[in-house]
């Protein structure tokens, strides 16, 4: 369908349809041309308090809020100038000045390459390892190595550390590499389609690897060379086996290497092929050649025989070639390769090692690990002393004269700088030196690319580009920047961006992204942490190991592991991914140093079971408290005081949970930042990227859409889909936070009370229906999707059983209007003009917003209610009546005595009926409203109305002709009618089997033999099977208006194995039923077949005028209000939590 405009606009020089009434953003988004917002919902009215949105028109010559200001005909409107560029990062930075927390956590901060540490460590605390080391290998290629031998800055940062000892988060990515990594199941992910664009890298290493990983994942096609027989670089030449084993490292290469990237060994550039001819066959050039060379301390006799570089050393040693060491050997330096090469050297057999270096051991840059390690070893540590002369004897080192050193002032590096004691010297017989104090670059065969003056590569910091077009450098080899493998890795990550836009045409400017940090944290705001102690490592005793290359470290055990994750604090803000106020920042380069002030610090409570809020995280947008107040009619938040000193938060300063809040948390879902957030529960709180389900909200007939948000094996969180009609884009506490109930029930079946294995459920479960002297009876809940419904059926036909739902009651309407059919939908109210309601707003909450908003239309809404909290709002009026609901049958007394001639006369039954009513002033005014309306609608909900109770609402909808909608309590019962499931009854005996519904006393009472398939445990039951959570290939619901709404892909968690047709066909193949083959493909079919036709998903059901027949009815009871409750204990359970909160009201 074409869409047709009133007239035209131009936004950056695209002409763009509009329409009379609409904004500039409106027009903007319909044609995928972005503009930021921040106060901007379509779901509330338009504020422009923000100002984030504001663009330029022609002609106007201030700037204009996108949000607010309405299109014309033939407006010019430029959305990114420099001037509007330069209002929003000013904007940006002003907002960020007065933002207090952390956008990511210090251990991410100090990883040189960001990796999510925080992150991982958390999917492994969850048994989530799959979802761990996809986390991992986003930034490093290499995570077994890594996890074996970085030097981990992450837990230098560690705030864990202020309670006791900081994470081991090294150690969770090596086990996440040997459970997840090593595995069939992992491959690194590939692009649909190839660019063609082919890059040379120049160095095998973990830059060059980590380099090569990345830019095929973009696309390109890759050539490595390595000069060495091997690739790994340092990883395996300069780290001896025994820290990382080769096998480990082989087989990482070899994950890389599948991704279709090509890499040449023994390839050397000079000597088997040109530089020119490299560059000539590439698209871009990479080098990552290292820093091979090791450098000396300009001593006397350093070029003795038996002096040798601590890299060259370690590599003959990898290598296989003999290293020429002496039985006393001494290796100078403080560093790791310097601990490296010692413990190497006691395993070849020196008998005396000794390590000299400048400064103390306190001050040595290796770790306290590698250096406890090698004084277990026997290393002898000569601190304090540095070499001034090596002497030689009969062409060889024989002798090392040493200077004293002490330690004088503080240096650059903070460290207190070693100076010479005047005349205190030592003399150390030795055979062999080892020299580790640096490496250096050999950049030699690249003499056309500007060097460093220490002859490293040369390039721009901000484009990894050398001076010679398309050749780009990074790592050990650039810019005298020497450091360890993650540093390499990081840099990996950045020049693959920077050769993939030169590839794309684009220009590269690498810019550090700025982060919002906290500096006042101390220990103090953990003294209510308990102090747990860390897990470390199984190593080999030094007699055991020190003889042999092999390992010496062990893998943490999985258990252990994920004990140790579980101590991680969760630092950092858990909304980072979807915090607009931080992706903003960075897509306009902010610096907010330029405009520090004062700073407000707010203190606050948060003792909320279902919100987490902290309003140093406020941006003051409003949204929450629009939503609140606007769409919802709840009022709970709002803002206080003026100035810089306003704040969000509940009146008369209560805490959330006492403001009236109904917790439908949609203050979280409007929420641009993390000031408001779902308090989680899972057993970690973690920060991710997540993906999208789109699917339908499992509690009440509305229909709300929700999408359900996963990462890994987790479900995150659920939202309201702006946008979507049945719920307006809305959603209530259940839809939001329900499925938590679902998702963290324990997946256990029971035989009676005891616990069993799912298999021996399922067998119990056949020789309960294998008694064929009992009659059988399936009730079916009124949650499961129709497919499932259909399945079910079937399942029931195939053993023999009657098949009847306990969630399903009589139909009032049904029996009025001769149909079960839904007789209108939730946009003809649209067109009412009065609308009389006598609903339950707590079991169908989101149709208190759609009567609010018709009630600002200028819709009369009157509500018969005997509930508190029910809905307000202008033009709605209340009838507040006894707890039998004697109201409803007033008002049908107040029309019949009115009797103004409608569609179908009243019966004589139901006259007499109302003559005996004594009519209320209230009900008299609602009945003479309704009459003379001229369209008008009754609403009501089976979760409060009685059956009889909407027999006389039907009775006044069907003389009347007008429309009426019946709520029910659950998702599907309108599936399970079209279906024609009919309700249970009283009188059914014998063995019952339930499908989601809540066994109650009186069926315990009814049946003699009960099994019980469902999310909660039951033990009424005499066999109890957990409920699969997964839904394979989808469904579909059927909500109170007949909308046919698609269930995508219900979310399945790892160890939920299978689904409900999975379970189906185990029971029917333990009964040896195995000519009933059940499946969703032919569960669809069923029900084109019997219910809604050819492709019905998205179809509207809706009674025709031939199906109805009209028969009034006289109710049996004065009954017309009463809690139903409700069949099944998910429900149950969330409503319970939730109404401990709407009922302070």
């Amino acid at each position: 369908m074409i869409e047709r405009f009133e007239f035209k606009i131009n936004i950056n020089d695209i002409e763009a349809g509009a329409n009379k009434g609409e904004t500039i953003l409106d027009v903007a988004r319909r044609n995928d041309i972005f503009i930021p917002t921040f106060c901007y919902d379509a779901r509330v009215d338009i504020y422009g308090a923000c100002g984030i949105c504001v663009c330029e028109v022609e002609g106007n010559p201030k700037l204009v809020k996108a949000c607010a200001t309405e299109v014309a005909d033939g407006m010019t409107v430029r959305t990114n100038t420099e001037r509007v560029i330069e209002s929003r990062k000013t904007n940006l930075e002003l907002l960020m000045t007065n933002h207090k927390g952390d956008c990511r956590p210090p251990c991410v901060l100090n990883c040189p390459a960001h990796t999510d540490c925080q992150g991982y460590v958390g999917f492994l605390a969850e048994g989530d390892f799959k979802k761990g080391i996809e986390l991992v290998t986003e930034k490093i290629p290499l995570p077994a190595s890594l996890g074996r031998v970085c030097p981990h800055p992450c837990e230098e940062n560690c705030r864990r550390a202020l309670v006791d000892e900081p994470i081991a988060i090294r150690d969770s990515k090596r086990l996440l590499a040997e459970e997840a990594f090593f595995t069939e199941d992992f491959a690194f992910k590939l692009p649909e389609e190839f660019t063609g664009k082919k890059v040379s890298i120049i160095g095998g290493g973990p830059m060059g690897l980590s380099a090569a990983c990345f830019l095929r994942q973009l696309g390109h096609d890759i050539t490595v060379y390595e000069a060495m027989p091997y690739a790994g670089g340092m990883l395996r030449y300069g780290i001896p086996e025994y820290r990382l084993p080769k096998k480990i490292l082989n087989a990482e290469i070899s994950k890389i290497k599948e991704m279709g990237i090509d890499i040449k060994t023994n390839t050397r550039i000079g000597s088997d092929i040109s530089f020119d001819e490299i560059r000539k066959n590439s698209d871009a050039v990479l080098l990552g050649i290292g820093a091979w060379k090791s450098t000396g301390t300009g001593c006397k006799g350093e070029d003795s025989n038996g002096v040798i570089g601590g890299i060259e050393f370690l590599q003959r040693k990898a290598r296989g070639i003999e290293t020429g060491i002496g039985k006393n050997v001494a290796i100078i330096g403080g560093g790791n390769t310097a601990m490296d090469a010692a413990r190497t050297a006691v395993r070849l057999g020196a008998q005396n090692v000794y390590n000299v270096y400048r400064r103390t051991t306190e001050q040595m840059p290796a770790e306290e690990f590698e250096i406890k390690s090698a004084e277990e070893e026997g290393v002898i540590f000569k601190t304090l002393r540095n070499p001034i002369e090596i002497f030689e004897k009969d062409g060889r080192v024989n002798a090392m004269e040493l200077q004293v050193m002490e330690l004088g002032e503080e240096d650059a590096s903070g460290r207190r700088r070693p100076v010479a004691v005047e005349g205190k010297t030592e003399m150390l017989n030795v055979d062999t030196v080892i020299l580790a104090i640096g490496q250096a670059v050999d950049s030699e065969l690249f003499g056309e690319v500007e060097k460093t003056k220490r002859n490293a590569i040369a390039y721009d910091e901000k484009s990894f580009m050398t001076s010679m077009e398309g050749v780009f450098a990074g790592g050990d080899c650039g810019n005298d920047k020497i450091s360890i493998a993650i540093e390499a890795i990081a840099d990996a990550k950045k020049v693959t961006e920077a050769i993939d836009n030169y590839l794309s045409g684009k220009k590269f400017v690498y810019t550090s992204p700025y982060y919002v940090t906290r500096s006042d944290i101390t220990s103090e705001d953990f003294e209510d942490r308990e102090r747990k102690c860390r897990a470390n490592p199984e190593v080999a005793k030094a007699d055991e190991r020190k003889d042999n290359f092999n390992e010496v470290e062990k893998t943490i055990a999985v258990d252990l592991m994920k004990e140790e994750a579980k101590r991680c604090l969760e630092c950092g803000c858990k909304d980072y991914f979807e915090c607009k106020l931080i992706k903003y920042s960075h897509m306009y380069e902010v610096e907010p140093e330029r405009l520090y002030g004062d700073h407000t610090d707010i203190d606050f409570e948060d003792d909320h079971p279902f919100v987490t809020r902290d309003p140093n995280k406020c941006i003051l947008c409003g949204l929450c408290v629009r939503v609140c107040d606007e769409t919802l009619g709840i009022g709970a938040l709002g803002l206080v005081n003026r100035g810089f000193d306003t704040v969000i938060m509940p009146e008369m300063g209560r805490k959330l949970r006492e403001s009236g809040c109904v917790s439908c948390g949609m203050c979280i879902s409007v929420c641009p930042t993390g000031a408001l957030k779902e308090r989680c529960f899972n057993t970690k709180d973690i920060p991710a990227n997540m993906k999208s389900n789109e699917t339908v909200c499992e509690f009440c007939s509305v229909g709300c859409k929700i999408d359900v948000q996963t990462a890994g094996n987790l479900v995150m969180k659920a939202d309201a889909i702006n946008g979507s009609e049945a719920g307006m884009g809305l959603a209530c506490g259940r839809g939001k936070f329900g499925l938590f109930t679902r998702y963290t029930e324990p997946f256990d079946s029971y035989i009676g009370s005891e616990k069993t294995k799912k298999e021996e459920a399922i067998k119990s479960l056949a020789d309960l229906i294998g008694d064929a002297s009992k009659k059988k009876y399936v009730s079916i809940s009124a949650r499961y999707t129709t497919e499932e419904v259909a399945a079910i059926k079937k399942f029931a036909d195939a053993i023999g059983a009657d098949v009847v739902s306990h969630d399903v009651p009589e139909c009032g309407a049904g029996k009025v209007f001769g149909t079960t059919k839904p007789l209108t939908g939730f946009d003809e109210l649209n067109d009412s003009d009065f609308i009389l309601c006598a609903l339950d707003v707590h079991s169908n909450p989101i149709i208190s917003p759609r009567l609010i908003s018709l009630s600002k239309q200028g819709k009369e809404i009157v509500m018969i209610t005997n509930q508190e909290g029910t809905t307000r709002g202008i033009n709605i009026r209340h009838i507040n009546t006894d707890k039998k609901g004697s109201a409803i049958a007033e008002v049908f007394a107040g029309v019949v005595k009115l009797d103004a001639g409608g569609d179908k006369p009243f019966s004589s039954e139901l006259i007499e009926y109302a003559e005996k009513i004594n009519v209320s002033d209230e009900a008299m005014e609602a009945a003479k409203r309704y009459l003379s309306a001229k369209n008008p609608a009754i609403l009501y909900s089976d979760s409060i109305v009685t059956f009889d109770g909407a027999v006389l609402l039907s009775d006044i909808a069907a003389y009347k002709g007008s429309n009426l909608i019946h709520l029910r309590k659950k998702n599907n019962t309108q599936g399970l009618l079209d279906f024609g499931i009919k309700p249970a009854s009283s009188d059914e005996s014998g063995i019952l089997i339930s499908f989601g519904v809540d066994i109650t006393d009186d069926m315990k009472a009814g049946f003699e033999r009960i099994a019980h398939v469902d999310v909660m445990y039951n033990d009424r039951a005499d066999v109890f099977i957990r409920e699969p959570n997964g839904v394979k290939k989808g469904g579909s619901f059927t909500n109170a208006e007949g909308r046919v709404q698609a269930v995508k892909n219900r979310f399945i968690k790892e160890g939920d194995e299978g689904d409900m047709y999975d379970l189906l066909n185990d029971i029917l193949n333990e009964l040896g039923i195995e000519e009933t083959a059940i499946d969703y493909e032919d569960a669809v079919k069923t029900v084109e077949a019997e219910v809604y036709g050819k492709n019905y998903a998205g179809s509207k059901h809706i009674a025709a005028a031939d199906e109805i027949n009209v028969q009034f009815m006289v109710p049996k009871s004065d009954i017309l209000l009463q809690e139903q409750g409700t069949s099944d204990a998910l429900h149950t359970k969330i409503s319970q939590e939730l109404g401990k909160l709407i009922r302070q009201r």
